[in-house]
């Protein structure tokens, strides 16, 4: 029998020295919405208490604001192209002691095995990272994805510690009752059901509420927000580096059923430069809302949603504690994770982690269009995810009307297929851009305007095993991401400034767009309206459909 049950509240109760006491802090309470100086006590992991304490060691912290540690309720580690110890290593330090990730992205490339790798870099690594059971790899029967994960494969990841079922993107399939999600459903009663459902209003969403999905981070619009929280979701606000919906929604908070959250859109460019959740805390005083319900938000509320012991300084929680020189800018002076300064631990990946590129080489032949006539365009929207439909005459790619080729490319070893459409709104004059960063399948995609720049920069992406390639007639610079194509085994300082020459060449090529790689990315995701392209063609999102480039053909 252990007793450090009993140690802890000896502690608390003033019997026993404390571990560590931060004395004289100005403690600010999420849960009382006020700031009171106070001494906080750690033993071992937990707080013990906030008062009047003695420990053996003691900080001076009569000049300094005592805060939860930080909470991103929603993020996919894997998109910011960090490893997680590289990732851990810049945000801890910020503020953000706690993540709770979707791991689709991973899992979509290398299955269960690739989560249970993040999973064990975790423990290495100061960071509280909690994970939930992707419920749709793929996202859909509209791409084809490197593994599925099913209703074996999510118990199994319960039994590995997954704390819930991560965002239920096939919506159409829960409307419809089709088995497969169903069964996922049913699986995780009792548990966190995370949501996602762009755009769904009135009775189709009701439905989908029913089906227990307790939340959303899709919205972009202040009624439909509104509408979920009405219907009892919680909503997470994203506040990233391309998809930003803060300012039309902040209107919601405070609310403590209302988080803020990254969705994991945050480049480690800006997070070096701007930071990460202390930029969303800083990004949300900015548009007027107050401190402490800004710190609500990225607190308490996602702690009591994910039933964390954290987000509050209160006995008996974890003693993730960050201590401020101010509280409005939110200047860190020290974090602390368990009771402890933050450690942070290189991983060794294994080998079949970075051999995830299968595909096979392609050629001008193979993505060559032949056809024009009214084609179904795909217009991509500075700073959202979503996309629009451009219909319009096409013979071809066409600069001058910013009409440019897309292509994607299946790379897990599975179907070969290879797709072709047409894409507005990138700028580019010249050149292509590649990448297997696609969500959610993450086959290669690429734009570009002459078939034989999309083709090397897409041969490259498959020589290097993954990452972003971008050609300029015979200039071709390269970003390697080795690890399942999505994130670099290299140090964060050495990722950002290859990733500073990449943005920089992609914007000599006339791109406009303020994240060109984020926007790329998301436009083989066919969850999310309006007009997508996978390796099984053209998608119309809102049909849940493949449907054709062209709607008329001429000779």
């Amino acid at each position: 029998m252990s007793y450090q049950i009993c140690e802890l509240i000896e502690v608390a109760s003033g019997k026993r020295k404390a571990d560590l006491v931060l004395k004289r802090a100005e403690v600010v309470n999420v849960l009382t919405e006020e700031i009171y100086k106070a001494d906080v006590a750690f033993y071992r992991n937990k707080i013990a208490g906030v008062g009047r304490y003695s420990g053996i060691k003691e900080i001076d912290c009569s000049e300094l604001y005592a805060v939860p540690g930080l909470i991103d309720a929603h993020c996919h580690v894997e998109m910011t192209m960090l490893s997680l110890s590289e990732f851990a290593r810049l945000v801890v330090p910020r503020g953000c002691t706690c993540v709770v990730s979707d791991p689709h992205e991973i899992a979509n490339v290398l299955g269960i095995e690739g989560i249970k790798v993040l999973s064990e870099e975790a423990k290495r690594n100061s960071i509280r990272f909690y994970f939930l059971a992707p419920s749709c790899v793929p996202s859909s029967k509209l791409e084809t994805s490197g593994a599925e994960i099913g209703v074996k494969e999510i118990e199994d990841l319960f039994d590995l510690g997954a704390i819930g079922l991560a965002e239920v993107m096939n919506y159409p399939g829960v409307l419809n009752c089709e088995k497969n999600i169903i069964e996922k459903i049913l699986i995780s009663e009792g548990k966190i059901l995370d949501g996602h459902c762009p755009k769904l209003r009135d009775q189709a969403l009701n439905a989908y509420v029913s089906a227990g999905i307790m939340s959303d981070h899709e919205s972009t619009d202040f009624e439909e927000a509104k509408e979920k929280l009405r219907l009892g979701m919680a909503l997470m606000i994203r506040e990233g580096s391309a998809a930003r919906n803060l300012k039309n929604l902040k209107k919601l908070i405070p609310n403590r059923k209302v988080m803020l959250v990254t969705d994991g859109d945050r480049t480690v460019v800006d997070i070096l430069k701007e930071g990460y959740m202390d930029y969303v805390f800083r990004r949300a005083v900015e548009e007027g809302i107050d401190e402490l319900y800004a710190l609500q938000a990225i607190t308490i509320n996602p702690a009591e949603y994910f039933r964390i012991n954290s987000g509050l300084i209160a006995p008996g929680r974890f003693a993730d504690v960050v201590l401020l020189k101010n509280l409005k800018k939110f200047e860190v002076e020290k974090v602390f994770v368990d009771g402890k300064e933050p450690v942070f631990e290189k991983f060794e990946y294994p080998e079949f982690v970075k051999k995830s590129v299968k595909a096979g080489k392609i050629s001008p032949e193979k993505i060559k269009i032949e056809r024009r006539g009214l084609a179904g365009i795909i217009e991509v929207v500075d700073g959202e995810i979503l996309t629009n439909e451009v219909v319009d005459f096409v013979d071809g790619v066409d600069v001058e009307r910013d009409i440019i080729k897309v292509v994607v490319v299946e790379r897990h070893g599975k179907s070969g297929n290879i797709s072709v459409g047409f894409v507005k709104g990138f700028g580019i004059k010249r050149g292509a851009l590649a990448q297997t960063i696609a969500h959610d399948a993450h086959n290669i995609v690429a734009v570009g305007v002459s078939d034989e720049e999309i083709c090397r920069a897409v041969n490259t992406l498959i020589d290097l095993q993954g990452g972003i390639v971008v050609v300029d007639g015979s200039e071709t610079l390269s970003l390697p991401l080795r690890i399942a194509g999505l994130m670099s085994d290299e140090n964060a300082e050495i990722l950002a400034e290859k990733l500073l020459k990449i943005d920089k060449k992609i914007k000599e090529l006339g791109c406009k767009l303020k994240s060109p790689v984020i926007t790329l990315s998301f436009i083989a995701l066919p969850v999310i309206p309006k007009l997508k392209i996978t390796d099984l063609g053209l998608v119309d999102v809102e049909k849940f459909e493949v449907v054709d480039v062209f709607k008329s053909v001429v000779n």
